[in-house]
């Protein structure tokens, strides 16, 4: 059996950052024009009498006077007793770390922008990312770091120089040579806010049966910035609900589920060889094959998509109707650039359809019919799918159960294992089924768990969730 990781669930984690402006001078090292440079270089090998150099070049004595003015006044070429001219000194200081070409020194001011994320202060780039941040897991800063923010800037970007220099962000031409000095830091000022994005993605290791994020240079390996994102995903991820999931998969009479669970959770091991085996072809149903990892994952959405626009598009003037229901067991859900991309994506589809355009409903759920922040989130979080967007009061019995069901046709259902001790996202397993039975069980849970009243008497299925 190949090893490797099985991806199971994107997320996209907002870091608060920040632009700045910052003022330097830096102590430059750099060459000379064509003409001083061969001078120095001339009398760099021996002293000569000013007729022998101005031959040399070709001068008069009137252009070797002007070559050699600007060296004699700042120090570095004298003329000896003898009438010879040579290199003092600080002339020979010209090329202490080169045999073959003076360098000479100079302070350059400059000013320009430069990002630092507000959690460990690491060198993010010259340009700010996009200022949003929903459909991300956003990090909480410390308070303090934030007010001090402009000093620590400026101590991150003297600790980071080099890297900033190797980036081509420190001055206007190319990195060549050693990075130059910094002589003063004038000002540093706060600029722009942003939230700089980090794609994280959970994985199964086909090999170990450990579940992990996947590995990434950068900011995501310090330990400031993982204990940040533990802690948020801890309050995100909910709790163990493998007993919630064992009840769902008996009533849709799920075997293949019901065979991955054990006392706490999911089997690791029997996960990651099914996966395996249904990853690279070898699954043995012809109406039915197992999904592992969220419906976004490329390899997922790649061909459900497909499956969906093939139905949609032969069904002619029959109204094609399409339910999207997202889990209530964490609040991850949707929360990746790839989110947007598959909304965008259905709501062009249903569109240009006139028979399909009302029969797209993507139902998010909520803790109740009154809470207007939440809605509110929705829209901004699902808006690519417009008028499509469906809410419903969260249900305890369909909690775990994620599913996109296309009447008729076809249902796609993953599980969302969560247990923050166990699994540091959530674990979506399920299965994609043209089968008729499957279709009729997931249709009737769903359809008869909308239309239930909740115990203060208000319909579970809120109907569209449109701006007022």
């Amino acid at each position: 059996m190949s090893t490797g990781n099985i991806p199971l669930f994107e997320l996209d984690v907002a870091v608060p950052s920040q632009l700045y402006m910052i003022e330097y001078s830096l102590v430059e090292r750099g060459s000379l024009p064509f003409v001083p440079d061969f001078l120095l270089k001339l009398l760099h090998v021996a002293d000569f009498l000013p007729q022998e150099v101005a031959r040399f070049f070709g001068f008069s004595r009137k252009e070797l006077d002007h070559a050699v003015s600007s060296f004699l006044s700042s120090g570095e070429v004298e003329y000896r007793k003898d009438g010879r001219i040579g290199l003092t000194s600080k002339g020979r200081a010209l090329f202490i770390d080169t045999e073959t070409s003076p360098m000479r020194e100079s302070i350059v001011d400059r000013r320009k922008q430069f990002c630092f994320d507000l959690l460990t202060f690491s060198y993010l780039g010259n340009q700010s990312m996009s200022g949003r941040d929903s459909r991300t897991l956003r990090l909480s800063v410390d308070r303090e770091k934030v007010a001090e923010s402009q000093s620590l800037a400026k101590d991150s970007f003297q600790t980071n120089i080099h890297e900033i220099y190797k980036k081509g962000h420190l001055v206007d031409d190319r990195p060549r040579g050693e990075t130059p000095e910094i002589y003063k830091l004038s000002d540093c000022s706060k600029r722009k806010d942003f939230v700089y994005k980090i794609v994280e993605v959970l994985s199964l290791n086909a090999g170990t049966y450990q579940f992990a994020f996947e590995d990434q240079d950068g900011l995501p390996e310090s330990d400031t910035y993982i204990r940040a994102r533990t802690e948020a995903l801890g309050s995100a991820c909910g709790s163990n609900n493998i007993n919630q999931i064992s009840k769902i998969a008996n009533l849709l009479e799920d075997e293949h589920t019901l065979r991955l669970l054990e006392n706490e959770g999911v089997n690791s091991e029997r996960l990651a060889l099914l996966a395996l085996d249904e990853l690279q072809g070898h699954g043995s149903e012809s109406d039915k094959r197992r999904l592992y990892g969220s419906l976004q994952l490329k390899r997922n959405w790649q061909t459900i998509f497909e499956t969906l626009k093939s139905a949609v598009e032969a069904d002619g003037n029959e109204e094609a109707e399409l339910i999207w229901l997202a889990p209530s067991c964490h609040d991850l859900w949707g929360k990746c650039e790839r989110h947007g991309q598959a909304l965008s994506e259905l709501h062009e589809l249903f569109s240009k359809h006139q028979s399909a355009k009302n029969g797209l409903k993507v139902y998010v759920p909520l803790p109740d019919d009154r809470d207007n922040r939440a809605k509110n989130t929705a829209r901004r979080e699902n808006e690519e799918v417009g008028e499509g967007l469906f809410g419903f009061i969260e249900s305890d019995e369909l909690s775990p159960l994620e599913v996109l069901l296309l009447k008729d046709h076809f249902v796609a259902v993953l599980y969302h294992f969560t247990d923050p001790a166990r699994y540091p996202t959530p674990v979506p397993v399920g299965f994609f089924s043209n089968n008729a039975d499957d279709l009729a069980r997931v249709q009737s849970l769903v359809t008869s768990t909308l239309k239930e009243y909740t115990n203060a008497g208000v319909p579970r299925d809120l109907g569209p969730l449109k701006r007022k």
